[in-house]
C-alpha cells in the first residue's frame, strides 16, 4: 500500500509540475503573440497543446490530490513535525492556488486566440 501511496503522491507532484509548465509556455507564447500577431499560425497549434495538457494536469491535481489527502495522515504524517506541517501544507496550498490562478488567467486569454483564429 505504502508503494502505491508514494506512486500517487508523485503523479499528484507531477500533474502540478504540469500546470505549472503549461502556464508558463502559455505565458510566453502570449507575449511573443503581442509582438507580432503573424505568429498566430504557428502558435495556435502549440497553445491547443498546453490547453489539453492542462486539462490532464488539472484533473491529475484533483484526482491524485484526493488520494494525497485521505492517506496524508497515516502516509506522510511526521510526529516530530507535529502541526507546524499542517501550516507548510498551508502555505504551500496557498502559493500554488495563486499559481493556478495565474494558469486559468492565461488559459483564458489561450482559448481567445484559438477561438479567433
Amino acid at each position: 500500500m505504502a508503494l502505491l501511496v508514494l506512486l500517487n503522491n508523485w503523479m499528484h507532484d507531477f500533474s502540478a509540475a504540469g500546470w505549472i509548465f503549461s502556464t508558463f509556455v502559455i505565458m510566453k507564447l502570449i507575449q511573443h503573440y503581442q509582438k507580432d500577431d503573424k505568429l498566430k499560425n504557428a502558435i495556435v497549434p502549440v497553445l491547443k497543446t498546453m490547453k489539453l495538457l492542462m486539462h490532464y494536469s488539472l484533473a491529475g491535481i484533483v484526482i491524485f490530490g484526493i488520494g494525497r489527502a485521505l492517506a496524508y495522515k497515516e502516509y506522510e504524517w511526521s510526529e516530530e513535525a507535529g502541526d507546524s506541517q499542517l501550516i507548510l501544507l498551508a502555505v504551500k496550498h496557498v502559493v500554488l492556488t495563486a499559481v493556478f490562478i495565474w494558469g486559468v488567467i492565461y488559459y483564458r486569454k489561450a482559448l481567445k486566440i484559438i477561438k479567433s483564429s
